[in-house]
């Protein structure tokens, strides 16, 4: 299995090459990150966090793919408000750039890679606009709808925004022993298992990021 760790240039781009102290990887992976990794640190970016969620990796490779999942998790719940633009330019509009407290937090917990002394919030920033641009024009060269694309590389990315229906039995009521708990799909974990919120939380969420008020429950 081939040697390779990811280096940041002077200048703040990711370069992926091999090195004899650098862990050990999947030949697959490992091809796939070299030919994306090939196109441009955005391309690459795109191809760890969005292709190879699920995947084992070391630790530093982790991290830049944690990196991304940001980034394809809002672009999964996007939702367009009739804007007029082209659903890429849409997404992009529509992911919020980096905000000062998760930059400052991401600085802090960087991982070991060669240069990383370049790694600043000037330099995450235009990685994270990199990685816009590579997932807009990819979906855009696609042909097809976001879930669609976003099948192409990896399935898993479906389940986001996915509304789930539990059976849950309430044993302490005797009169009504089962109700329906609804919950929501916002994001995946590092072994692309689905993360689920009660569909309530998101409501709250979605309130919180959009402005609109909720109508008061019954009483």
């Amino acid at each position: 299995m081939p040697r390779i760790h990811l280096r940041l240039t002077p200048r703040g781009h990711l370069l992926l090459e091999e090195a004899d102290d650098a862990p050990t990887l999947d030949d697959k992976v490992a091809a796939r990150l070299a030919s994306a990794f090939g196109r441009g640190s955005g391309y690459g970016l795109l191809q760890l966090g969005a292709g190879e969620i699920g995947q084992s990796l070391p630790p530093s490779l982790n991290w830049w793919r944690d990196f991304v999942v940001r980034y394809v998790e809002a672009a999964c719940l996007h939702r367009s408000r009739g804007s007029g633009e082209t659903p890429s330019a849409a997404i992009q509009s529509a992911v919020a750039p980096l905000a000062e407290a998760e930059v400052a937090t991401l600085v802090l917990t960087a991982p070991m890679m060669p240069e990383a002394e370049y790694l600043n919030a000037d330099v995450l920033r235009g990685l994270w606009v990199d990685l816009g641009t590579a997932l807009a024009t990819s979906f855009a060269a696609s042909g097809t709808d976001l879930q669609a694309f976003l099948n192409t590389l990896n399935p898993a990315w479906n389940l986001i925004g996915r509304v789930h229906f539990n059976l849950a039995e309430n044993r302490r009521d005797l009169e009504w022993p089962f109700a329906f708990l609804v919950t929501y799909t916002t994001r995946l974990s590092a072994q692309a298992r689905a993360q689920r919120v009660p569909l309530s939380q998101a409501w709250r969420e979605y309130a919180v990021d959009t402005g609109v008020k909720l109508p008061r429950p019954a009483d």
